[in-house]
């Protein structure tokens, strides 16, 4: 079944294409304990979700195996002209019911995800003003969700936030990797921090800690609709406690909200391990099924294209004798696509004003050396997609008044994919906004369903962290709000530091694809004397594909540096979705190895931080019988930083009881793919 919920009211109900199980009805309502508490357990009842309702006010707390993760912590709104929603509560009933389905997602780490929880809505009025607010709580195996919910109601038809109040008070002496809070364009394009958690002041969304006592968390937010992106700030007076901070409009308010009205769900993902997080579909989970009637037309896959030579100064988006994007070079791209299996080929560069000062672009046009109906021959013939390049530069009102008339034309053309890009600013409604506010939210999904309507599927750079909307818009494909390939070229040895790697799957990740850009194999590849590289060895540019998912996955080098190089073998029809994920052994920010599966083939990849290691790697994940493993790893002499390229290859036969050891080099790696053996 197919449902097209109304995104902004529908409490997260389930129904989608349910394969096992059912959807309890909403039971009666339900009267409060007499401590005044309303618990919600887990379906394996491990952990345990509870609201306090103490003297009007609302308050939680988790708790997980007799361990509090946790501690009581506030909730609540404010809304302007009104009094504050975080006191003089009564709770009007209770309503509780188990979600227990399947859904095949159309792509994904996994062919088939559980989605199993408890549900408990808290309805709740303030006696004095009128105003109902109801909570909603969903309570998984692996982790939390809870959102806030404004029914319709006389006088409330139209209403401003000016805050949320939602608290984490998490454990302090816990360790944590975050961004540090921000609104500029690449607030989510630097490095993780590691420190304690009592010392982060702010942080941007997903934080990851682990606890003293070993337990692993990531804060988020799914379903980030029509609301701004939620942040984080410390509360100074309680060591460890976080508060929701939302990105502000322009005018200081954080949110305009018009009827009935659901906030996106906070969550907390929750695991012993940390392969338990990056396993997690919990925020996917807490999205609506999928809208689109007929998703035929979306097609994962690998792509290629005019994007690291230009990164690397070598050629030019600009108009020229060195331009980058002309016809005879994004043809060869589209023979490197063919010969590596790759499904589309991105020509950044191609249209009309790209490059420059970006002003009054064109994104119909081609640049006069770019025969666009002779290119877009070709690639049918190759088979081979093509992507538009549509770099904003921030010019938003421009793009938006102009959008329909951009994708109805691809769409003619047979263009289905385009990657976006809003670089520097986001001049939106006339004004320079963060593009993490409520408007800016609003554009991001305006042009996600205008590319549905037209059969166009998005790569989107620079835009709002994903907070697993594509189950609902699965057109949506992958985005970039990290700091990806391009910050090696941009910033050398300060560039991204091995460990980022190990720490990427447990954070970012957390929310979903992410468009990183790997796969630069001759690492060391400086045409313009930039005096800046890769910093990696090739061989851990290869593991990262296992390791990072993103269902339109970039082969990010040159064609003459893939045919040069031994590596290429691997990535040639690598999968960019899979029927299976696991990730088994992982320490952030030390060392992460990831396997998945694609029909009977299985790809692993294991990556180090800046410290030489050695792992040992139990198979336990193949299947029956003897498979033939192709091993990529760095060589014996290979040195991140002096002699990073050389790689070895060598086949060895496996099965599901061998226990590989895997020497790696600091900042280096191992990427195999294991095939059922020939009998």
């Amino acid at each position: 079944m197919v449902s097209k919920p109304n995104r902004r009211t529908v409490l997260g109900a389930t129904a989608g294409a349910v394969l096992t199980g059912a959807l309890t009805a909403p039971a009666s309502a339900a009267s409060v304990t007499p401590s005044g508490h309303v618990t919600v357990d887990s379906p394996d009842g491990l952990l345990r979700f509870t609201v306090l309702v103490t003297d009007g006010s609302l308050r939680y707390r988790i708790v997980r195996r007799g361990r509090v993760l946790v501690a009581p912590s506030g909730l609540g709104l404010d809304l302007a002209g009104l009094p504050s929603l975080t006191g003089g509560l009564v709770v009007k009933s209770v309503e509780r019911r188990t979600v227990d389905e399947s859904w095949r997602p159309v792509w994904g780490p996994d062919a088939l995800v559980r989605n199993h929880a408890r549900e408990c809505v808290l309805r709740t009025v303030q006696p004095t003003s009128g105003i109902r607010l109801d909570v909603i709580v969903r309570v998984f195996d692996d982790g939390v969700g809870f959102r806030y919910h404004l029914p319709a109601q006389p006088g409330l038809d139209t209403c401003t936030v000016t805050a949320e109040r939602t608290e984490f008070a998490l454990p302090p002496a816990s360790l944590s990797w975050s961004l540090e809070a921000g609104t500029d364009w690449n607030a989510d394009e630097r490095h993780y921090r590691r420190a304690q958690l009592s010392d982060v002041r702010t942080a941007q969304t997903p934080l990851t800690l682990t606890t003293p006592d070993g337990q692993h968390i990531v804060l988020h937010e799914a379903a980030l609709i029509d609301y701004p992106s939620m942040t984080l700030a410390a509360d100074t007076t309680r060591p460890g406690t976080l508060t929701s901070e939302l990105i502000s409009l322009p005018d200081g308010t954080k949110a305009r909200l018009s009827g009935e009205f659901s906030t996106p769900w906070r969550t907390l993902t929750i695991g012993d391990r940390p392969g338990d997080l990056a396993e997690s579909h919990l925020t996917e989970n807490l999205n609506e099924p999928c809208a689109l009637a007929d998703t035929s037309w979306i097609s994962p896959g690998t792509y290629v294209g005019v994007w690291w030579e230009l990164q690397r100064r070598h050629t030019t988006w600009t108009e020229g004798p060195r331009h980058g994007a002309t016809t005879e070079r994004v043809k060869q791209y589209i023979d490197l696509a063919r010969e590596a299996g790759a499904s589309h080929v991105l020509a950044e560069g191609w249209n009309t004003n790209a490059g420059g000062q970006w002003t009054d672009q064109d994104f119909l046009t081609p640049q006069p050396d770019l025969d666009l109906p002779e290119v877009l021959r070709y690639a049918r013939a190759n088979g081979i997609g093509f992507t538009a390049h549509n770099e904003t530069r921030g010019f938003v009102d421009h793009y938006d008044q102009h959008l329909e008339t951009i994708f109805a034309r691809y769409a003619e053309l047979g263009i289905h994919a385009v990657k976006t890009g809003y670089a520097t600013k986001f001049l939106l409604g006339g004004v320079n906004r963060s593009h993490f506010d409520q408007e800016a939210v609003r554009h991001y999904q305006r042009v996600v369903d205008t590319a549905a309507r037209h059969q166009i599927m998005v790569i989107a750079h620079e835009a709002i962290k994903p907070t697993g909307l594509a189950r609902t818009h699965p057109n949506m494909m992958t985005s970039e709000g990290v700091a990806g390939m391009e910050q090696h070229n941009y910033m050398g040895r300060l560039g991204n530091p091995p460990e980022q790697a190990t720490v990427l799957p447990f954070t970012r990740f957390m929310g979903g694809p992410a468009d990183y850009t790997p796969g630069v194999l001759n690492v060391t590849w400086d045409p313009a004397s930039l005096g800046t590289r890769v910093q990696t060895t090739s061989a851990a540019q290869l593991a990262l594909y296992p390791i990072f998912f993103s269902p339109l996955q970039m082969l990010a080098d040159t064609p003459e540096n893939y045919h040069s190089h031994p590596g290429f073998a691997y990535l040639k029809d690598m999968p960019a979705s899979w029927d299976e994920t696991r990730f088994l052994d992982c320490v952030i920010g030390d060392y992460t190895v990831a396997a998945r599966r694609k029909g009977d083939t299985w790809y692993l990849g294991a990556i180090t931080d800046e410290y030489d290691r050695t792992l040992r790697v139990p198979l336990r994940f193949l299947g029956r019988g003897r498979y033939s493993a192709e091993i990529y790893s760095d060589a014996a002499e290979t040195s991140w930083h002096d002699n990073p390229l050389p790689i070895d290859v060598r086949t060895r036969t496996v099965r599901s009881s061998t226990v590989l050891t895997l020497p790696l080099v600091a900042g280096g790696g191992t990427a195999i793919r294991f095939r059922p053996a020939r009998s």
